[in-house]
């Protein structure tokens, strides 16, 4: 059953939504009306949906996954602009299981959820951004500390920015 979220419990739903989802499976499709739809990427980890404002104004709905390119880590898997609506599909026991938002334009982005949330995660995408770190350093040795510690500052960052 789709329940439809108010645009003014937006803010608060994202991010109740990204606390208890994150590190889940995620699929994110795109649908748009001349093109059909899309499947940008299977099964990678999500990391949250963050709503982007222009003063007061909801201006965009960024959905965000772990990326396979570490570079990629603060870039959106889709981005909604102008949303008009956010509907959620529950799962049973109360466990979402795939949501969607509406463009003005008529796109559509979907999230589906699977499984339960794999905190394990957060490490691999530390690993992963710590060697691509290491890489464009030039694979000099006698820093990997360094990496690993800025690596896990710029997960962190992400993962706070989907909570506030």
């Amino acid at each position: 059953m789709a329940t439809e979220i108010k645009r003014s419990n937006w803010a608060r739903f994202c991010r109740r939504f990204n606390t208890s989802n994150r590190y889940r499976r995620a699929t994110v499709s795109l649908k748009q009306k001349d093109r059909g739809e899309i499947r940008l990427n299977d099964a990678s980890a999500f990391m949250g949906i963050m709503i982007t404002k222009k003063g007061r104004f909801i201006d965009g709905i960024d959905l965000f996954t772990a990326q396979p390119d570490p570079n990629q880590l603060t870039h959106p898997a889709v981005s909604i602009k102008q949303p008009t609506k956010i509907t959620v599909e529950e799962a049973g026991q109360g466990s979402s299981s795939a949501v969607f938002i509406h463009g003005q334009d008529g796109t559509i982005a979907r999230v589906d959820l699977s499984g339960q949330p794999d905190p394990s995660q957060h490490i691999t995408m530390v690993e992963r951004l710590a060697y691509s770190l290491y890489e464009r350093r030039g694979r000099t040795c006698g820093r990997d500390v360094d990496d690993w510690l800025e690596a896990e500052r710029k997960v962190q960052a992400i993962e706070e920015q989907m909570i506030y």
